[in-house]
């Protein structure tokens, strides 16, 4: 607030000037409507000789943690929403520009996570907070309030103005594609309504506007359940994508065991290579010289089979609890197809290469 105005309005009410012929005459002189209403607000409306101030807000540490804790909700939730979605539509339309690495399921259980939790701690401490400052609606000048949400607008701004120059980079070197497009799109589902509510809720802050109960609560009511539905159904659609928590126990072990045979197939090689003869089990690759993790299964413990064939050809077997996932077989080198396998016992037709030089 500017400090000579404030001292002007303290004044002219000290005088007994009513403050609609104080509002008119600086109104006149060229000062703005909300500058005024904002002087005018500062002092308590009584019949006192001189001027009386309100009291200015004051956040306790324990609303000023609220705060904090539920910013920070905020962005962790619409960081984790948009690594959701960006799995989601990398899942939905596939195609050879992001055929890349291995399955990111983990990051996207991770994210899937962090909305669950984060988004509902957030409503539970907005609502909280939001009953506080119907009570009391000074707190909304709070400045730990403040500065979060203008470092939130500022955070919603930066994103949007970047989304737009990516898009238009992207049309200017001719290589639009749908993958990319949805998610612009996605990030600005999740941005512009943080942003436009924020803004808004800046606005009347600032304007020292008291909202109508009536007139808002149907708005922000419908807004947080169309949020609420939104959420739930990406959640709901991404645990079905990426397979429910017993299924991803099993991938995870296939994987193991795929890594297990892996390591025992280049050991067979290297004994072949040292002692010019194929190891007569598995509890040969067991010394100092080799770097066999494991010959057992990780989950039932029993050992891997191994037979040998003939000459340097050999077989090993494991059983395995699930097939391969389809985008875990889109993205992996061609050489990776030796361990194809499907949910039972599969056995591997392998020929050790031991020979020096």
């Amino acid at each position: 607030m500017n400090e000579e105005l404030r001292q002007f309005i303290k004044e002219c009410l000290e005088k007994g000037i009513d403050r609609e012929s104080i509002r008119n005459v600086l109104l006149e002189a060229g000062w703005q409507e909300r500058d005024l209403r904002s002087a005018l607000a500062a002092f308590s409306d009584v019949d006192f000789p001189v001027a009386v101030p309100r009291p200015r807000p004051y956040l306790h540490a324990r609303e000023a943690f609220l705060y904090l804790v539920s910013f920070i909700s905020l962005y962790v939730f619409a960081f984790s929403l948009g690594t959701v979605l960006f799995g989601l539509i990398d899942h939905t339309f596939s195609n050879s520009l992001n055929r890349y690495g291995s399955s990111p399921s983990t990051g996207e259980a991770t994210a899937i996570a962090a909305v669950i939790v984060a988004f509902p701690l957030y409503l539970i401490l907005m609502r909280r907070l939001a009953s506080a400052v119907a009570t009391d609606p000074e707190r909304r000048q709070s400045l730990v309030r403040r500065w979060l949400t203008y470092l939130t607008l500022v955070v919603g701004a930066g994103i949007i103005l970047g989304d737009i120059i990516a898009l238009l980079a992207s049309l200017l070197t001719g290589d639009p594609t749908l993958n990319f497009f949805l998610k612009v799109a996605a990030v600005l589902l999740i941005v512009i309504p943080i942003f436009g509510y924020y803004l808004w809720d800046m606005r009347q802050a600032e304007d020292e506007v008291s909202i109508s109960v009536a007139r808002a609560t149907p708005v922000l009511r419908a807004l947080v359940i169309v949020a609420v539905v939104v959420v739930v159904a990406t959640v709901g659609y991404s645990i079905y994508v990426i397979g429910t928590p017993g299924q991803q126990r099993d991938i995870r072990l296939d994987r193991e065991r795929v890594n297990d045979l892996r390591r025992i197939s280049n050991n067979i090689d290297t004994y072949l290579e040292l002692n010019e003869e194929m190891p007569a089990s598995l509890l040969d690759l067991l010394g100092p010289q080799y770097y066999v993790r494991s010959i057992e299964d990780p989950d039932t413990g029993a050992p891997y089979e191994y037979r040998i064939l003939e000459d340097t050809d050999y077989e090993l077997c494991a059983i395995f609890a699930a097939e391969i996932p389809e985008r875990e077989v889109e993205r992996r080198p061609f050489l990776e197809t030796i361990w194809d396998h499907g949910p039972g016992r599969t056995c591997f037709m392998l020929t050790a290469k031991g020979e020096k030089g």
